[in-house]
């Protein structure tokens, strides 16, 4: 999958092409429905499909000081998109001369004249434009003015589940990882940037990979048993997702032991899937009581990850 930004002038041979509108934060199901009809369409018609994201996304853009929503970073939307077998991902700046294009500006400029999109998909209830002014309706007449092909995919859901977003954010805030996965028809995953941290683990036994999780949403912070990709090798884990307050962390980290690997990760991208929940995050009285807890907590995750 190649990636450009705001125009494939760059890229001509993406021009043409079909390809999905909106914020495809998650990668769901509902998103996946989408995907997949534009993949479809562009081996159809010979022609590249592609996913075109607002970075940041809009809501970031208008209310910054909300609490922290995002379930996938553009890094990890990438990475998930590319899995989906796209051609082309597209990633359009969401900045204030973008937020002012009427719907109308917005398809001319955007979907028709800098990308040149032949076929438009996108959901049932998607927004665009100044004050979010425009629907579906509008923009099924704009682009039959302007001969661009549009798709409009109707809301998906299954086992009484929507499949959104929003939805994936409520399960996550309460550490439904099954209820999560349903919804995005796998496991919550996370690829980042191995960091260094204080070392703490390592002196005390259990040394961990540590991503931020900054501008991140926040589930129920904790202990869980996960599954790490390095280099497309996997191996089963623990990772502590919170703040430290045994420690006094202040934002929000990512910290993963390793069962059965060794070596520097330290600058490298790695991609963590959540399997379960094991326990809430606590403060213990001192090392060796948290050095007890992880052997528990370790031995948990590997019976959780066999069971999954």
């Amino acid at each position: 999958m190649e990636i450009f930004r705001n125009s494939t002038k760059d890229l001509v041979n993406a021009r043409g092409g079909v390809f999905a509108l909106g914020n495809f934060d998650g990668v769901h199901l509902g998103h996946k429905e989408i995907i997949s009809k534009a993949i479809s369409i562009g081996k159809k018609n010979n022609i590249p499909s592609g996913v075109l994201i607002f970075q940041p996304h809009p809501r970031k853009f208008f209310r910054p000081n909300d609490e922290n929503f995002i379930i996938s970073d553009i890094k990890t939307r990438s990475y998930l998109l590319e899995n989906c077998g796209l051609d082309f991902l597209g990633i359009l700046d969401f900045d204030k001369k973008m937020s002012n294009l009427t719907p109308y500006e917005f398809v001319d400029n955007v979907i028709n004249n800098a990308i040149d999109v032949s076929h438009l998909i996108v959901g049932y209830n998607f927004k665009f434009g100044k004050d979010r002014s425009g629907d579906v309706q509008a923009l099924t007449d704009i682009c039959k003015k302007l001969k661009i092909d549009l798709s409009i995919i109707d809301k998906v859901e299954g086992d009484n589940y929507i499949f959104s977003s929003s939805s994936v954010r409520d399960c996550l805030r309460k550490a439904d990882l099954k209820g999560a996965k349903k919804i995005i028809g796998d496991y919550w995953t996370v690829k980042g940037e191995v960091i260094k941290g204080d070392q703490r683990g390592r002196q005390i036994g259990f040394p961990t990979a540590n991503i931020s999780m900054e501008g991140w949403i926040e589930p129920l912070f904790g202990v869980y048993a996960v599954k790490v990709s390095i280099d497309g090798l996997l191996y089963k884990g623990v990772a502590n997702l919170g703040i430290r307050p045994t420690f006094g962390q202040s934002s929000p980290l990512l910290e993963v032991h390793l069962f059965d690997y060794s070596g520097d990760l330290y600058g490298n991208d790695i991609v963590i899937s959540f399997i379960d929940f094991i326990r809430e995050e606590k403060k213990f009285d001192g090392i060796e009581a948290l050095k007890k807890q992880i052997e528990i907590d370790s031995t948990k995750a590997i019976e959780l990850i066999i069971e999954n």
